[in-house]
């Protein structure tokens, strides 16, 4: 990818302690707990402030356009540059422009959710559902669950269906908030929850006239942005926080014939409107966190050392027999 540089260690999500500063390094000291948003923009770029693209100098810095270029190797976030490092390691670098620091009410468990709920945070507040709207959130995962809770702590009150897997996914969707928890045939559910006909071609997929107003995507399979399509009703809207990749065997019909508004919740950025202000995804987080208005430290169910990393991700493959929904490396 023209988007990354290569060799570079992997890992994006973080929570640490500053072990070293550079001469720039403002008032950032050795010793204070942090996390880092791992976004690689202009200013981590080395970009005078003048030179900013167009996108950073809004805030949108999760839509820079000069990911390849400045004092760093190509790479969008760390964890895909051969100069930073990655949060898989004991150490890896990060510009005074990408730390936030973590108040004493914070865990190191919240902490380390602040990168994942920030993307679920994202979502959330880009057009958040109205309170008469009945949402659908397919994948019940770290990201679907950090949705779920990001669209509760914003006050939205929709009615939320999510879908999950496992029954350790639908217990933690509860406590989240779900409305309800779909565990059988979605389109099944679906219809018996919502004004919707489900309709049998000769050939394909079940075709649903009706539907829920608006649907989060965040599994990113060919098969979850189909049911996703097919599960909105006429002139509602599909969101996808999860990658889709190169989609194969998706109906692109029901965007035609439904009149779909299909677009994406691409991470985090530093332009989310809050309270009246333009503040950063991250920032708000960690307010929310530290105001335990939001506490996800529970959802860390694994902890393993780095040598131990087949076995995590061998664990993370049996997720209906392990119960894990986030496991994590820590550093002695």
């Amino acid at each position: 990818s023209p988007l990354a540089s290569f060799p570079y260690t992997i890992g994006h999500e973080n929570m640490g302690v500053i072990a070293e500063v550079g001469p720039e390094a403002d008032d950032w000291h050795v010793g204070q707990r942090v996390v880092a948003d791992p976004l690689l923009w202009c200013a981590p770029r080395g970009f005078e402030r003048a030179n900013w693209c167009a996108a950073c100098e809004r805030g949108e810095v999760n839509r820079c356009t000069h990911i390849t270029g400045g004092n760093l190797a190509p790479g969008i976030i760390i964890g895909a540059c051969r100069d930073t490092g990655g949060s898989w390691s004991r150490s890896f670098i990060a510009h005074r422009s990408q730390l936030y620091a973590l108040p004493d009410e914070i865990s190191d468990e919240n902490g380390l959710m602040v990168e994942p709920f920030a993307v679920g945070l994202h979502a959330a507040l880009n057009d958040t559902p109205g309170d008469d709207e009945t949402v659908l959130i397919i994948g019940a995962g770290v990201i679907g669950l950090c949705l779920l809770a990001a669209l509760r702590a914003v006050g939205c009150k929709a009615t939320i269906l999510l879908a999950a897997r496992y029954p350790f996914q639908a217990e933690a969707g509860r406590r989240l908030g779900a409305s309800e928890v779909l565990t059988g045939d979605l389109y099944s559910d679906i219809a018996s929850r919502v004004d919707t006909e489900l309709l049998k071609p000769i050939i394909g997929r079940q075709v649903a006239l009706g539907g829920v107003d608006r649907t989060y995507d965040c599994v990113g399979t060919d098969t979850t942005l189909d049911d996703a399509l097919r599960l909105t009703r006429n002139g509602g809207k599909v969101i996808l926080v999860a990658v889709p990749g190169l989609a194969k065997g998706v109906d692109w019909t029901a965007i035609f014939a439904q009149e779909l508004t299909v677009r994406a919740a691409y991470i985090y950025n530093h332009a989310e409107s809050w309270r009246g202000e333009k503040r950063a995804t991250f920032e708000i987080a960690i307010e929310l966190m530290a105001s335990g208005q939001v506490d996800l430290g529970w959802m860390v169910t694994h902890r393993f050392q780095l040598d131990q990393y087949d076995e995590a991700l061998k664990l993370h493959g049996k997720k209906g027999s392990s119960g894990v929904i986030k496991a994590v490396f820590q550093f002695p």
